[in-house]
């Protein structure tokens, strides 16, 4: 009886822990929305949303949304084939738009739901799917860091709060190059050293570190060049998409703190990528123009490329869900002993 209670117990304590954890994304919005509003009267912005030239938003943003997207789909099958298995780019392409209907809500989502389409496409074991996905996602962060570094080398800071910001940056950047150095060189240790590699080998980690321990400099360095061309359409489309709204900012500027506003975007504390970024808009660029405007643009050009990556996912949402759905058929048919086996995880050369 007693055995009974208790077991009914925990499992309310961890509903209620999983309740928490799905609020918290909500909870920090209205709390960061609640902070900026109550220094910016809410007037000001409607006022400010009613200058936005939303056609115009669109002729900018849909055509970034489009080449972003094929530019993470091509990234994406580049890392599956070199570290997976080979699968087409045309596989790719539908499932990754589809996904971004998910990463609306949560970054982590669409990251989750490609690495499950490929894990059931290609037969591999999903968490080795997963550490290609992660090594991705990685990169993406180090690729806003690779930008921003270039603007901290060639901005020159017009007051003293921003001499400031800029030499913390280069203290944070140098911190986190050494960072991917080191781990750079412990997963090379592991691919020379049998008894690193083993110990890697018989860890819980063996699956989802198996990327990290295959990729080489080289491997790197292509990522990184697939995926920076998106960064600079990026920095191109949100340059021209200030001007239409009548925001001038140092394109110096914007290549030094625009990386820092999408890494905020990122983080786990918000819902659809809303609140942070807003808050990074102010932080950055509120001596380019009053707070109410750069608020007011921030929300318009957020919810003009969610709106452009959206309705991209709704185009390729039925293909990518027959496809699924024929998948779920072909594994659910498929005859037991034929089914890929949970062997010793591999790694490729």
């Amino acid at each position: 009886m007693q055995d009974s209670e208790a077991s009914a117990a925990g499992a309310i304590t961890i509903r209620s822990v999983q309740l928490w954890r799905k609020a918290l994304p909500y909870f920090g919005t209205l709390l960061i929305f609640a902070l900026i509003f109550w220094r910016i009267p809410v007037g000001k912005v409607a006022g400010a949303l009613e200058q936005a030239p939303a056609l115009k938003f669109f002729g900018v943003f849909l055509p970034y949304s489009g080449i972003y997207w094929i530019i993470d789909s091509a990234c994406l099958t580049w890392v599956i084939r070199r570290f997976n298995k080979p699968l087409r780019f045309r596989d790719i392409l539908p499932i990754r738009a589809s996904m971004y209907l998910l990463s609306l809500i949560n970054t982590n989502l669409g990251q989750g739901g490609v690495a499950w389409y490929i894990h059931r496409k290609a037969q591999v074991p999903f968490l080795e799917i997963l550490s290609s996905i992660l090594f991705i996602a990685l990169l993406e962060v180090y690729q806003l860091f690779l930008f921003s570094t270039a603007g901290v080398v060639l901005y020159r800071p017009v007051s003293i709060a921003q001499t400031e910001l800029v030499h913390a940056l280069r203290i944070v950047y140098a911190v986190a190059w050494g960072a991917l150095a080191a781990m750079m060189i412990f997963f090379a240790q592991a691919r020379r050293h049998s008894r690193v590699r083993a110990w890697i080998s018989n860890s819980r980690a063996s699956s989802i570190s198996r990327t990290f321990v295959a990729a080489r400099p080289r491997d790197y360095a292509i990522v990184l060049a697939i995926k920076a061309p998106s960064f600079m359409l990026a920095l191109l489309a949100q340059h021209f998409a200030l001007g239409l709204y009548g925001i001038t900012i140092p394109f110096v500027k914007l290549v030094l703190f625009l990386p820092l506003v999408f890494l905020a975007a990122a983080l786990p504390i918000a819902i659809a990528h809303l609140g942070t970024s807003q808050a990074a808009w102010l932080l950055f660029f509120s001596a380019n123009a009053p707070d109410a405007k750069i608020l007011a643009y921030s929300l318009a050009a957020h919810f003009t490329f969610m709106l452009c990556n959206g309705l991209l996912g709704l185009l390729f949402l039925p293909r990518a869900g027959r496809e699924l759905t024929a998948l779920e058929t072909a594994v659910h048919a498929q005859p037991l002993a034929q089914k890929p086996a949970g062997n010793k995880v591999s790694y490729p050369l």
